[in-house]
C-alpha cells in the first residue's frame, strides 16, 4: 500500500490550501465579433453539456460528477476503480478526455480512467457530442469530454482554501489550494489526498441465501499534486504553464462470482502542459501549445506484478485571423509523439513508438442569424494510414421560434499499441476505425411569460453515428483472444433537455431533466458471428436520463441529482441482460462568511460546511455485472476559504 497520510502531510502544506470556491461557468464570455476568439471553429453544430456549479467545496472525481448527472455512460467496477465513459455508444476508446488540452486517452489501450481525474470548484467541465476527428485527431468518434483547470480570474489578489472531508466506509480527504492572481501574473497550487476503505455491505445473490457480506480488498489511496501559471508579457502575450502529478494505489476487489485475492493495481503520472498566445492585433492570434505525459501501471494478480509505461509528447501551433466581420480562419499543425512499454509485448525491454504529424484548415462564415463552419484535416501516423477527415457544421436562429443546427463529420480512431504489439496475438495491419457522423438539433429559449426573472429552454437533438472496422478482441478456435476489424457498427438515436431557472428577491431555483435513447447495434460481422447481427452492444442502455433540482437562499444551496441507466445487456448476442438502475444524490451547503468587507463587498473569510447523502434512496444496483455499487453513504466536511 501507499504510505501513511502524515507521509503526505507536508506536501499538503507547503502548497497549503482546495480550490478559490468558484463556481463552474457554464458559458464562455462572447468578445466582439472582430475577436478571433470568438470564432468557434470546433463548435458549431454540436450539442453539448456543460457542469453548472455543485454546493461542493472539494474536489470530485471525474466519474462521479458524470454518474450523477448523466451526460455519458459510465462504467465504474467499483467506488474509486476503473471507471471508462462512453458518448452516444461509440465506447471509452473512442470518448476521448482532455485535461487542458493534453489528450488523456492511454496510448496502450485508448481509454481514459475517469476515476484519476479530479475536477475542482472553478474548473470548467464539458462534454461535446458527435464526431470531432477533424477538430480533435484520432479517437473522438462518439464525443469528447473537456476539462479546463486553473482558470483564475484576472486581479483577483491572494486566495487559498484547505478543508477535510470524512464519510462512509473508511472515507477520508485532505484538500488544499493557494495562489495569487494579479493583471498580468497569476499562480496557483493544489493538492488532495484521499483515502477508503471501501469495505460496503452488499447482499452476494451468487451464493446460497444470498447472504450479506463486506466488499473485501477494495482499499484505495489517491494523492494529487497541481500547478497553474498565467504570464502576460505586454499587452499582446500570454504564457500558461499547467503541471500535474498523481500516485494512487487500488485493490480490486473480486467479482461476486469469485474468491478473494490481494490484487492491486499502481498509477504514476506526470503531466505537463504549456501554452502561448501571442495576439498583433484583435483581428488575429498565434496560438502555440507544448505538452509531455509520463504514465507507469503496476499490476498484481496473484504472484505476479506487470509493469507498463507510456509517454507522449506533443507539440502544435495554429494560426487564427478575421478576413471583416464575416469570416473567420484558422490554420496549423501537430506534431505526436508516442513511446510504450509492456510486459505483455513480444519484447520486454523495448520502447515501441510511433510518430504522427497533422495539418488542418477551418474557416467560420456568418451573417446575423447563419453561421457555418468547415474543417479539413489530413494526418500521418507512422506505419498507419490514417484517413483525410472533414466536418462540416451549422447553426441559424429563427426569432423566437429557436435555433437550427446541424453537423456532418468523417471520423476515425487509430489502433492502440496493445492492439498492434501484444505478444504473438497483436496485429500491425490493423485498419484504422472509420465512419461518418451526423445530427440535427433545435434549441428554444425564452423568458417566461409573468414570472419575474424566470426562463426555460428545451434542446432537441437526433443523432446517427456509423462506425467500420470496429477492432475487437475475441477469441479464436484455440480460445485465445486477439484484435480484428471484426464490425461495422452503427448508433443512432434521440437527446432532449429540458432546462427552467428563477430568480426571485430571496430564491434561486432550477431544474434541469435530461433524457437520451440510445440504439447501438453490429449491422455488419466479418467473422462469422451472425447471432450478434443487429443486437445493441454490451454495457449500452438503450434508455438513461437525469434529473436535476437546485436551490439556494442566503447562506444555504442545496442540489438534488436524480439519475436513471436503462437495462443494459452483458454479451455480444444480447442472451444475458443486467437491470437497469436509479441513484439519488442530496447535496448541501452552508456558508458562513466572517472578517471585514473588502472594496468589491465580499466577506474576505468563509467558512463552507458540505453534507452530503450518495445513493439516498439506498438503491442496489450494478453497473459492470456481479460488481456491486454501495448503497446509501454520507460525507461530511468543511472548508476554510480566504
Amino acid at each position: 500500500m501507499m504510505t501513511r497520510p502524515l507521509r503526505f502531510l507536508p506536501a499538503l502544506l507547503v502548497l497549503l490550501a482546495p480550490a478559490a470556491l468558484e463556481a463552474q461557468p457554464d458559458t464562455s464570455v462572447s468578445l466582439p465579433p472582430v475577436t478571433v476568439r470568438d470564432a468557434p471553429f470546433d463548435q458549431t453544430g454540436f450539442s453539448a453539456w456543460r457542469a453548472d456549479s455543485l454546493p461542493v467545496s472539494g474536489a470530485l472525481s471525474l466519474s462521479d460528477r458524470l454518474l450523477w448527472e448523466n451526460p455519458v455512460a459510465v462504467r465504474a467496477n467499483a467506488p474509486g476503480t476503473l471507471a471508462t465513459v462512453s458518448a452516444r455508444g461509440a465506447g471509452p476508446s473512442r470518448t476521448p478526455v482532455f485535461w487542458n488540452g493534453l489528450n488523456l486517452q492511454s496510448p496502450q489501450n485508448g481509454v481514459v480512467d475517469a476515476a484519476l481525474l479530479p475536477v475542482w470548484p472553478g474548473d470548467r467541465l464539458e462534454v461535446r457530442y458527435g464526431g470531432q476527428s477533424a477538430a480533435l485527431s484520432a479517437g473522438a468518434m462518439g464525443g469528447s469530454i473537456l476539462v479546463e483547470s486553473g482558470m483564475m480570474s484576472p486581479a483577483q489578489g491572494f486566495f487559498g482554501a484547505a478543508g477535510g472531508f470524512w464519510g462512509s466506509f473508511g472515507r477520508r480527504e485532505l484538500q488544499a489550494d493557494v495562489g495569487f492572481s494579479g493583471e498580468h501574473f497569476a499562480v496557483e497550487s493544489r493538492a488532495a489526498w484521499q483515502k477508503a476503505d471501501n469495505d460496503f455491505p452488499f447482499k452476494n445473490t451468487t451464493l446460497i441465501g444470498q447472504p450479506e457480506v463486506r466488499q473485501p480488498n477494495n482499499e484505495t489511496e489517491i494523492l494529487d499534486l497541481q500547478q497553474f501559471a498565467r504570464i502576460g508579457i505586454g499587452e499582446k502575450n500570454e504564457l500558461k504553464t499547467a503541471v500535474w502529478h498523481q500516485r494512487a494505489f487500488r485493490e480490486i476487489p473480486p467479482a461476486m462470482t469469485a474468491s478473494p485475492t490481494q490484487s492491486w493495481q499502481r498509477d504514476r503520472s506526470t503531466r505537463i502542459a504549456t501554452s502561448w498566445e501571442h495576439a498583433p492585433d484583435a483581428r488575429s492570434l498565434w496560438q502555440t501549445r507544448a505538452a509531455f505525459s509520463d504514465e507507469a501501471l503496476f499490476f498484481k494478480l496473484a504472484s505476479d506484478v506487470d509493469s507498463s509505461q507510456a509517454r507522449t509528447a506533443l507539440f502544435s501551433s495554429e494560426y487564427s485571423a478575421a478576413a471583416g466581420d464575416r469570416l473567420h480562419w484558422k490554420t496549423g499543425a501537430t506534431a505526436i509523439r508516442q513511446w510504450a512499454q509492456a510486459d505483455g509485448y513480444a519484447d520486454t525491454a523495448r520502447w515501441y513508438n510511433q510518430t504522427r504529424l497533422a495539418s488542418f484548415g477551418m474557416a467560420t462564415w456568418r451573417l446575423s442569424r447563419l453561421r457555418l463552419s468547415a474543417l479539413l484535416r489530413q494526418e500521418w501516423a507512422e506505419s498507419q494510414a490514417a484517413p483525410f477527415t472533414w466536418s462540416l457544421g451549422g447553426q441559424m436562429g429563427w426569432g423566437k421560434a429557436g435555433d437550427l443546427r446541424f453537423h456532418l463529420s468523417r471520423n476515425f480512431n487509430l489502433p492502440t499499441f496493445n492492439d498492434r504489439f501484444w505478444l504473438e496475438y497483436g496485429r500491425k495491419e490493423l485498419k484504422p476505425e472509420k465512419g461518418y457522423s451526423g445530427e440535427v438539433g433545435w434549441v428554444f429559449s425564452r423568458p417566461v411569460s409573468g414570472a419575474t426573472g424566470a426562463s426555460f429552454s428545451l434542446e432537441s437533438t437526433v443523432f446517427h453515428l456509423l462506425l467500420d472496422d470496429w477492432i475487437l478482441w475475441q477469441p479464436g478456435a484455440d480460445g485465445i483472444f486477439r484484435p480484428g476489424n471484426l464490425r461495422k457498427v452503427w448508433s443512432r438515436g434521440l437527446e432532449m433537455t429540458a432546462r427552467w431557472n428563477a430568480k426571485t428577491a430571496r430564491w434561486n431555483t432550477g431544474f434541469t431533466a435530461r433524457y437520451q435513447y440510445t440504439k447501438t447495434t453490429n449491422v455488419a460481422v466479418y467473422d462469422g458471428a451472425e447471432n450478434t447481427l443487429r443486437k445493441q452492444l454490451p454495457y449500452t442502455p438503450n434508455h438513461s436520463g437525469s434529473v436535476a433540482f437546485k436551490a439556494a437562499r442566503g447562506v444555504f444551496s442545496v442540489q438534488y441529482l436524480q439519475q436513471w441507466t436503462g437495462t443494459r445487456y452483458i454479451s455480444s448476442d444480447n442472451a444475458s441482460r443486467l437491470k437497469g438502475f436509479s441513484t439519488g444524490n442530496l447535496l448541501g451547503q452552508v456558508a458562513l462568511p466572517f472578517g471585514k468587507r473588502s472594496m468589491n463587498a465580499v466577506r474576505r473569510t468563509c467558512i463552507y460546511i458540505d453534507a452530503r447523502v450518495e445513493n439516498l434512496w439506498n438503491s442496489s444496483y450494478q453497473i459492470i455485472a456481479f460488481r456491486p455499487m454501495p448503497r446509501r453513504a454520507f460525507r461530511l466536511g468543511g472548508t476554510l476559504a480566504w
